[in-house]
């Protein structure tokens, strides 16, 4: 880091101020590493007065970060009751904004007060290049006759920091013994700051060959987003196929919690297994009244091969992106190689885009994937009912599920209030909050119906609730309760199911 000292160039507001010791301006006075030039204010004011100096600025280059920023002043004050203030600030969008005071009280001798380093400009906001064009300081005097205190010196302290940098030393060169090669980079920053993130991309020759490229923005065959990590090295977490490929890496240091990071570099690299396995065929279908998407995988032998799994993935965004389907990343083949996956989660109301590939794994637990197949389409219809899911547990799935109101949601934080003895307040604990919490009404209107609906609402794990205007929400039952009425001999019951938001996993 290097810290750049800025000096008052001008004064912004303040006539109640008189220069001692020869200077021809206040600024000058104060910006001259001089104690024999100073300034005080006018001993003919009476009561509070302040001067507004504004200062000369430092460059912060596009690979570059201010830190910290913090004010300095030589002071005196001729008796114990001199009393002065100084205030860090800036001038942003035309408006002043300064931090809390920097205070004299009583120096009976020159010093230099220091204050504290600020992370953040005086307005919240982090330390920009406007922000350090607009640095400004405010001395404010309260003294009157004997008590006037004298100002020697005001300098405003910069602290900045540098990009670190990153080399890529591995994968390089033709890999044929895995498909997910260990990225391997070293960390430089001139800064002796330690690196506290990383992140990894891998594109194919297509994607980086792109017009208009750049790392920071295309989507890419694998992507680690960002780690917090001081690590140099990392397996790339999904399986390539064969082609020619970039790792691109970028690293960080932490700058007031946030990482700062480096500019990608990259390596290149080629994927050429000795044997690839065949692509598999992909048959999809919909069925409306299970709410779910079936598929037969049909591999062939994996010659060259130990043995092999398949892989089917989902794309919900026309093929931008794809993901593994729940429970049909590793689907083991039959002795005809033949497999089953499906998919209770797809969007409703929407058309999805399905392909699968086959994994061959050899004798070394090496894994190696083939091209994916031929992209099924398929339409994801909407049959206007609610439906609720287990999705670990597809026995329990219903649809047509009488929701008579979704309650409008709400956050609310858990937290247990007791009252100690002897105490004269209550202790409230509070938990963490629990996301978008909200309730349903469910009716059932036949002892069948009520028969179905129960294993899912007394189900403890996560439930996928899609409605019929197609949103849809994994949740976890909190609380369920019931009042029953009997009309022409039926039971009837009104549920009052409350439920917090989770993930999917």
């Amino acid at each position: 880091m290097a810290v750049t000292t800025v000096v008052p160039d001008s004064l912004a507001s303040g006539t109640s101020f008189t220069i001692f010791g020869g200077a021809g301006s206040i600024n000058a006075a104060l910006s001259d590493a001089s104690d024999s030039t100073y300034i005080s204010k006018t001993s003919s004011v009476v009561g509070q007065a302040s001067a507004l100096l504004d200062f000369g600025t430092t460059t912060i280059t596009s690979t570059q970060q201010v830190k910290r920023v913090r004010v300095r002043a030589r002071l005196s004050t001729p008796t114990a009751n001199g009393r002065i203030n100084v205030y860090l600030g800036s001038r942003i969008s035309n408006q002043n904004y300064f931090h809390s005071a920097l205070t004299a009280r009583g120096l009976l001798t020159i010093q230099t007060l220091v204050g504290p380093w600020q992370t953040s400009a005086p307005n919240g906001s982090s330390w920009t290049q406007a922000a350090i064009n607009g640095l400004r300081v405010k001395v404010t005097e309260y003294g009157d006759s004997s008590d006037i205190g004298l100002v020697y010196e005001l300098f405003v302290d910069v602290d900045i920091v540098n990009q670190p940098s990153v080399t890529v030393s591995s994968p390089t060169g033709s890999i044929s013994a895995t498909t997910s090669p260990d990225v391997i980079w070293s960390y430089t920053d001139s800064d002796l700051e330690t690196q506290s993130y990383y992140q990894i991309k891998v594109f194919t020759a297509a994607q980086y060959g792109a017009a208009g490229f750049s790392a920071s923005t295309a989507t890419a065959t694998y992507d680690s987003g960002q780690i917090a990590s001081s690590d140099s090295t990392a397996v790339v977490g999904t399986l390539l196929l064969s082609g020619v490929y970039r790792a691109y890496v970028r690293v960080a240091k932490t700058v007031n919690g946030s990482p700062f990071f480096s500019a990608y570099a990259y390596s290149d690299f080629t994927i050429s297994p000795a044997s690839v396995p065949t692509v598999p065929t992909l048959a999809a279908s919909w069925s409306s009244s299970l709410s779910k998407a079936s598929f037969t995988i049909t591999g062939a032998i994996p010659t060259g091969f130990a043995s092999q799994y398949f892989q089917v993935q989902r794309s919900d965004d026309a093929g931008v992106t794809y993901s593994n389907i729940r429970n049909a990343s590793a689907i083991t083949p039959n002795a005809s190689y033949v497999g089953t996956a499906e998919d209770y989660e797809a969007p409703r109301g929407s058309t999805v885009l399905y392909r699968a590939r086959a994994v061959g794994v050899t004798s070394g637990s090496v894994e190696i994937p083939s091209a994916y197949g031929t992209v099924q389409q398929v339409l994801i219809t909407n049959d206007s009912t609610w439906w609720f899911k287990a999705i670990a547990n597809s026995a329990y799935n219903i649809g047509s599920v009488r929701v008579l109101k979704q309650i409008d949601v709400t956050i609310e934080e858990p937290n247990t209030v007791f009252r100690p003895l002897g105490a004269t307040r209550p202790i409230v604990v509070a938990g963490p909050l629990q996301g978008e919490d909200g309730s349903y009404s469910i009716l059932t209107v036949t002892a069948a119906e009520y028969t179905a609906l129960s294993p899912i609402l007394n189900y403890q794990g996560t439930l996928l609730v899609q409605d019929p205007f197609g949103n849809q929400k994994y949740i976890r039952i909190t609380s369920r309760q019931y009042s029953a009425e009997t009309i022409n001999g039926v039971i009837q019951r009104t549920f009052s199911v409350g439920y917090v938001q989770v993930s999917s996993t």
